[in-house]
């Protein structure tokens, strides 16, 4: 897919940024209702960068800009978020590309919520080898079944059925750890409609025993935890900014 190259002259004034910006928009492929899907924003994500997962980047860059999660980017959405990178280019004296400036938007983007995503998967990973060490100091004759924790982390985090779930995985951090705390406690009455709750939900991933589910729910609700994301909602990006500083400048993180 081509995008439109558009270069102004250096002047570079408030007509030129806002011309860019709307020519920006246009390059994206918006639709009927005048809005941009998520497949719309990956297909030119395909052309502007190489990408190892363009599904989930697409899913950062709509999360970033679509503020109230109806899944369409509009025009006033699409300026709030894409007006600094083109700010930044005018005063420098640049050419208003729209390709260059969808680029250093959509990268920079992508580079910090990578890495955000990245620690919760990585937590997950570590409460199932958690899991699978406590299951094997029990019994070493018996098989560890991990099947139903990867469903599990499907279900609340990757795809969830839940209706209430953030529409994009960048804003999931509250909502994950909550559903972790839950599966985590046990109901005081096994029939409440908590507890029936909490049975089904234990039977329809396939997981063994109600110890079983708290067991694994315990370590992944205390690593985000620890790593931040228990009191949020829709991640800022100074939230994600002051994370990322903190875990790469911590012993063992990315800058060390």
């Amino acid at each position: 897919m081509a995008c439109p190259r558009r270069r102004s002259s250096v002047t570079n004034t408030e007509i030129d940024v806002d011309d860019a910006i709307d020519e920006a928009f246009l390059t994206l492929g918006k639709d009927q209702s005048g809005s941009l899907t998520t497949g719309q924003v990956e297909k030119v994500l395909k052309h502007l960068l190489t990408l190892k997962d363009p599904h989930n980047d697409a899913d950062s860059i709509c999360a970033a800009i679509d503020t109230n999660e109806d899944g369409h980017i509009d025009t006033h959405e699409f300026h709030r978020y894409i007006h600094p990178t083109v700010a930044t280019y005018a005063l420098a004296g640049k050419p208003l590309d729209v390709e260059d400036i969808l680029r250093d938007a959509f990268r920079g983007t992508i580079e910090s919520d990578t890495v955000v995503r990245n620690r919760i998967i990585q937590t997950f990973m570590e409460a199932t080898h958690d899991f699978e060490a406590a299951s094997r100091k029990k019994s070493w004759a018996l098989p560890v079944n991990k099947g139903w924790m990867h469903k599990l982390y499907g279900d609340i985090y990757d795809d969830p059925s839940d209706e209430s779930a953030p529409r994009y995985k960048h804003n999931r951090g509250a909502y994950l750890c909550r559903r972790l705390a839950e599966l985590q406690a046990t109901p005081p009455n096994a029939k409440s409609d908590e507890g029936k709750a909490k049975e089904a939900y234990r039977k329809s991933i396939g997981c063994a025993s109600e110890q079983d589910l708290e067991a694994s729910a315990a370590p992944g609700s205390g690593g985000l935890r620890t790593r931040g994301w228990g009191g949020w909602g829709a991640r800022s990006a100074t939230q994600g900014d002051n994370l990322l500083r903190s875990e790469s400048e911590a012993p063992g993180g990315e800058g060390a």
